[in-house]
């Protein structure tokens, strides 16, 4: 064997394992699309699915942002007439309060004319006491004898007026007691003058 021949068996191996590990990586190189393309196509699927899941989405929210729409636009003419709403309330208010200082002048007003009427009801009441009490004294002095219910009258006079000119006028007068049936008994005074006939 010559150095030729040995160089082309060497040769002929060296291409044979060539040949060989080239089919190898052809086949290796075969799979790896194959499953490159299964990958594809499942991730394919899966987009089309997530697509069709988002359009099924976007289909069922699309009316409620329709509605939504249509509840802003209904909205708005109300929102606008809010602001004069809060205008004319803040106008309220404050003739209420104008209204209300008004009412508390008219309460003073009321009360000063209220505390005059009882220094006017005061006075008279007093003068009134003064009155009966000479008118009294006038008819006591008439009268010879007095009876004891007289007497008994002519006292409590006397006592009515020393209590009215005693009592302060901003103290509020006490109601007096009811009369017994005692003094309302009559008396009649005569003062000796000639009836007419006689």
């Amino acid at each position: 064997m010559t150095i030729g021949e040995i160089l082309s068996y060497v040769l002929t191996i060296a291409g044979t394992a060539m040949v060989i590990a080239l089919a190898f990586a052809a086949l290796e190189l075969a799979r790896t699309l194959k499953k490159t393309r299964q990958t594809i196509t499942d991730i394919g699927e899966q987009a089309s699915d997530l697509t069709t899941s988002a359009n099924e989405v976007i289909g069922q929210v699309q009316p409620i942002i329709t509605k939504v729409d249509g509840m802003v636009t209904d909205l708005e003419p109300a929102v606008a007439e809010v602001h004069p709403l809060i205008e004319k309330a803040s106008t309220a208010i404050e003739v209420v309060t104008v209204d209300l200082a008004s009412v508390n002048d008219i309460l003073v007003d009321v009360s000063s004319v209220t505390d005059t009427a009882s220094n006017v009801t005061s006075t008279v009441s007093q003068a009134a006491n003064s009155a009966v009490s000479g008118v009294a004294g006038v008819v006591g002095k008439f009268t010879s004898s007095k009876s004891p219910k007289q007497r008994k009258l002519t006292g409590r006079i006397h006592r009515k007026e020393k209590d009215a000119t005693a009592m302060p006028a901003d103290e509020e007068e006490v109601a007096p007691e009811p009369a017994s049936e005692e003094t309302h008994t009559h008396t009649y005074v005569t003062y000796g003058s000639p009836v007419d006939g006689e």
